[in-house]
């Protein structure tokens, strides 16, 4: 039974690895992790199988070593996404002095799929508090024509957002970039003055692990506003971030 089980989940990992390459494609970032989770299940199951049907072949302890590590991966990283949409709010915080909107992948002058979900949000957000600036915060990336925030400002100006309600920030390549460079141009727009309600728009998968950097860049009372994420390519987004949040709190990082 379990081999079965073990043999089920690889071949789901292979088809969902094969429906991102058609859906988004190759430069889709990890997605190779999908094929090296369906080998390590796929070895696992064979493991099981050879011990049950040829036990002088194999040692007991490499299929039980193969199990426990495949049944512990699976419980952390359910532990992981818990924690992570147990934090995401469902209500937007209004009247915000401050939203930062984090970029994403563009693709040529347009925003990718994940971006636009954020900027769909973010203009939502300004049309209903009318007050509040957006910090656009994405510089640019090795595959990108130009920074990130430049796509995004254009694409809000098209859905009635004003310019002088957006400041731009174009220098970060990552998550704690976005939100160094981002304080510190707020910071540059307020003169000086402390204070002030600053929120995060981001995806919901990554809105805990960027509340997270937040705090330790320095932010006090910090909100957080959670786009929609793309549904294809949800389970991807979402597996990734929870290993990026595990690597940064085992690196010190968070």
């Amino acid at each position: 039974m379990l081999t079965w089980i073990l043999t089920a989940g690889a071949v789901l990992c292979l088809l969902y690895f094969v429906v991102i390459m058609f859906y988004s494609g190759l430069g889709t970032a990890s997605a190779v992790l999908w094929l090296l989770f369906a080998v390590a299940l796929e070895l696992t199951a064979l493991s099981i199988y050879v011990w049950r049907n040829q036990p002088q072949r194999v040692a007991l302890r490499l299929p039980v070593t193969l199990t426990t590590l495949c049944a512990a991966g699976v419980v952390i990283m359910l532990i992981v996404q818990i924690l992570i949409f147990a934090r995401v709010p469902s209500v937007a915080e209004n009247d915000l002095d401050y939203l930062i909107v984090l970029g994403c992948q563009t693709r040529g002058d347009q925003p990718g799929r994940t971006l636009a979900l954020r900027l769909e949000k973010a203009a939502e957000y300004a049309r209903q508090n009318p007050e509040t600036m957006l910090v656009l915060s994405g510089g640019q990336g090795d595959r990108e024509d130009e920074p990130e925030a430049v796509v995004m400002q254009r694409y809000l100006a098209e859905r009635g957002v004003p310019a002088e309600r957006m400041l731009m920030e174009t220098q970060s390549k990552s998550t704690a970039e976005n939100l160094a460079y981002s304080r510190l141009l707020i910071e540059v727009d307020r003169q000086g003055a402390g204070g002030g309600q600053v929120g995060i728009l981001t995806s919901n998968f990554h809105l805990f692990r960027a509340m997270m950097i937040a705090e330790k860049a320095g932010f006090e009372n910090v909100g957080g506003i959670a786009a929609e994420s793309d549904r294809v390519l949800f389970l991807h987004y979402a597996f990734r971030d929870g290993l990026a949040l595990l690597k940064d709190r085992l690196a010190g990082n968070l």
